[in-house]
């Protein structure tokens, strides 16, 4: 069991790249506060603030939720969740007259559609419902004992 254990903290990084992306995502917000005092078009600085969201996004979720170690169909999951997430976003900012854009209704269209068409297509071939060859060679095995 403890084996079990090193071998998976083995593939997890140090506290030195924890720090790394602690820093990074400290720049991003310090930019993203910078962005405020910029004089900007709207619908750019709802973009720029959109883009470094889905960044930091990203970088919470891989490093700090471990996502990065762990199974391909749970990066898809959350990639699905955060294209649906700003699509919605976007569409409410359209609709509601904060963003007078109609370009991004289409780009949130999309957003939504591929991620989630990808996602069934492969589903339907059956290439993401296994997540690791260990479970395709021995399916009846649950590793319980």
């Amino acid at each position: 069991m403890q084996a079990e254990a090193e071998s998976e903290l083995a593939h997890h990084p140090g506290p030195r790249e924890y720090v790394k992306v602690a820093i990074v995502l400290a720049v991003a917000t310090g930019a993203e506060v910078g962005l405020f005092y910029m004089n900007l078009p709207h619908a750019l600085f709802v973009l720029l603030l959109l883009f470094f969201a889905a960044i930091k996004f990203s970088l919470v979720v891989l490093w700090f939720m471990h996502l990065r170690f762990d199974s391909p169909i749970f990066r898809r999951l959350f990639a699905t969740g955060l294209a649906l997430a700003l699509s919605v976003y976007l569409i409410v900012l359209v609709i509601f007259g904060a963003l007078k854009a109609p370009w991004l209704l289409i780009v949130a269209f999309f957003l939504i559609v591929l991620p989630v068409g990808v996602f069934f297509l492969r589903l339907r071939r059956g290439g993401a419902v296994t997540t690791s060859p260990a479970e395709m060679a021995a399916p009846g095995s649950s590793g319980h004992g």
